[in-house]
C-alpha cells in the first residue's frame, strides 16, 4: 500500500480537487452576482457571442495545457527551449486569431444580427496574448506535477472576477449595455494576467530557465502533434456547439411545436440542467490533470501494466465521486435546483438523461490515457463520429415527433458512443502493450 505522503499523484490530485471545489463555488458566486447586476439585456447580449468567445478561447489556448503538459513530463528537452518554442508557436497563432477577429467582427456582428456587438467582438482581440501565456505556463506546471500555483490561479481568477463585476460592472450598465458587455470580456485580461504574474514567479523560482532558450524544429513539431488535433476535437465541439440550436429548432418547427416552446425548453436544458449534472465533472478533471504526467511518464518508460493499474483506480475514483454526487441531484432535484438557480424547471430531464452523466464522468481519464499514449489523432476521429449520429439521432427523432426529448437522446447518444470508442481504443492500445 503506498503511504499518503510519498505519493505525489494523491496529492495533486486533492490539491485540484479542493481547487476546483473551491473555484466552482466561487464560480457559482460570481455568475449570481453578475446575474443580478447586469440585468436581462446584457445577459441577453454576451451569451450571444459566448460561443464565438469560446471558440477564439479554444483556438488560442491551442491545446498548450495538454501539449506541454506531456512534454515536460517526458523530460525530453530543456525547459527553457520547450517553453521558448512554445512561445514562438503561440505567437504566430496569436497574430493570425487577431487579424482575423478584427477583420471578422463586423462579419460576426451581423450574422448575429445585432451591428453593436461588432465592438465586444473585436475586444476579444485584447485577451488572446494573455490566454496564450497563460496556457503554456500551466501546461509546463502540470507537467512538472507542481500542481499548487496552477490551482491557487484558479481560485485568484475567479475572487479578481468578482470584485471586477461588483465595482466596475454597474458604472459600465450606466453608460450602454454595449459597454457592459465589453468590460466583462475585458475583465479576462486582468484576470488572465494576474495569473501569468503567479505562475511566472513559481517557474522562475523553481526550475532553471534564466538562460535563453533556443527555438527547436523537433520540440514544435512534437508540439504540433499533440496540441493540432486536440484543438481540431475542441472545433468539433464548438462546431455541433453552434449547429446543435439551428437544427433544432428547424426540426422542432416543421413538425408544429411553438418558438417559444422551443426557446424556454432549449434554454432550460442548457442553463440549468446540464450545468447542473456537469458540477460533478471537476472531479474527473482535476484527476485526469494530475494523472496525465504521471502516466506519461510510466508510458514512456515502457511499464505498462504500471500505467494501467493507475489508469483503472483514477477510473474507478472519478465514477465513484460522480456517483456520490449524481446520487444527491437525483434524490434532491428540486431543492438543489432552487437553492443554485432559484428556479424547479426540468426535473423530468434531470431523471431522464441523469444516470447517463456517470458514463461523462470516466471521459477525461480515458482522453488522457489517449494523450498519454500519444494517440491524440483517435479523439478527433471519435468526437467526429459522436457528433454526426448525435444529430442524426436529433434530427430522426425531433421528426418522429417526440419534442425536446430528441435533444435529450442525441445527448445520451454522445455520451455513449463517446465514452465507448474511447475505451475501446485505450483497451486497444494497451492489449498491444500488455
Amino acid at each position: 500500500m503506498i503511504k499518503f505522503k510519498n505519493n505525489l499523484l494523491i496529492k495533486n490530485i486533492i490539491i485540484l480537487l479542493i481547487s476546483g471545489a473551491v473555484a466552482k463555488v466561487l464560480g457559482m458566486i460570481g455568475k449570481i452576482i453578475y446575474t443580478r447586476i447586469a440585468g436581462i439585456n446584457v445577459v441577453g447580449l454576451y451569451t450571444m457571442i459566448t460561443p464565438t468567445l469560446m471558440l477564439i478561447i479554444s483556438l488560442t489556448q491551442f491545446s498548450f495545457p495538454i501539449s506541454i503538459s506531456k512534454l515536460s513530463a517526458e523530460e525530453k528537452y530543456k525547459d527553457n527551449d520547450l517553453l521558448k518554442s512554445a512561445y514562438f508557436i503561440g505567437f504566430i497563432i496569436n497574430v493570425v486569431i487577431i487579424i482575423t477577429v478584427v477583420l471578422a467582427a463586423s462579419l460576426i456582428a451581423k450574422m448575429l444580427h445585432n451591428k453593436l456587438l461588432a465592438g465586444p467582438i473585436m475586444s476579444i482581440s485584447l485577451i488572446i496574448p494573455f490566454v496564450m501565456i497563460s496556457s503554456i505556463q500551466r501546461g509546463f506546471l502540470h507537467g512538472k506535477e507542481d500542481m499548487l500555483f496552477p490551482s491557487i490561479t484558479n481560485v485568484t481568477e475567479e475572487i479578481i472576477k468578482i470584485i471586477l463585476i461588483i465595482i466596475l460592472l454597474p458604472i459600465a450598465i450606466l453608460k450602454s449595455s454595449i459597454l457592459a458587455v465589453t468590460f466583462i470580456i475585458l475583465f479576462n485580461v486582468i484576470t488572465e494576467f494576474t495569473s501569468i504574474m503567479i505562475m511566472q514567479k513559481c517557474i522562475n523560482k523553481k526550475y532553471n530557465i534564466k538562460q535563453k532558450g533556443k527555438i527547436s524544429l523537433v520540440i514544435i513539431k512534437d508540439i504540433l502533434k499533440i496540441s493540432f488535433p486536440t484543438t481540431m476535437v475542441r472545433l468539433i465541439s464548438s462546431l455541433g456547439f453552434f449547429l446543435e440550436p439551428i437544427i433544432l429548432t428547424n426540426t422542432l418547427l416543421s413538425t408544429g411545436f411553438s418558438s417559444n416552446y422551443i426557446t424556454l425548453e432549449y434554454g432550460v436544458i442548457n442553463s440549468y440542467i446540464i450545468p447542473l449534472l456537469s458540477i460533478p465533472s471537476f472531479f474527473s478533471i482535476s484527476i485526469a490533470s494530475a494523472l496525465l504526467p504521471n502516466i506519461t511518464k510510466e508510458y514512456a518508460n515502457k511499464k505498462y501494466k504500471t500505467f494501467n493499474k493507475k489508469l483503472l483506480k483514477l477510473m474507478f475514483l472519478s465514477m465513484l465521486v460522480g456517483l456520490v454526487c449524481l446520487s444527491i441531484i437525483l434524490i434532491f432535484p428540486d431543492e438543489i435546483l432552487k437553492l443554485i438557480y432559484n428556479v424547479n424547471f426540468g426535473i423530468n430531464y434531470i431523471y431522464l438523461i441523469g444516470p447517463f452523466f456517470l458514463i461523462l464522468y470516466m471521459q477525461p481519464t480515458l482522453s488522457v490515457a489517449l494523450q498519454a499514449m500519444g494517440k491524440t489523432n483517435k479523439l478527433f476521429l471519435t468526437s467526429t463520429i459522436s457528433m454526426i449520429l448525435k444529430y442524426v439521432v436529433l434530427y430522426i427523432f425531433g421528426k418522429l415527433g417526440f419534442g425536446m426529448n430528441c435533444l435529450i437522446f442525441s445527448i445520451i447518444t454522445g455520451i455513449i458512443v463517446t465514452t465507448s470508442l474511447v475505451l475501446f481504443i485505450v483497451l486497444k492500445e494497451l492489449n498491444k502493450k500488455i
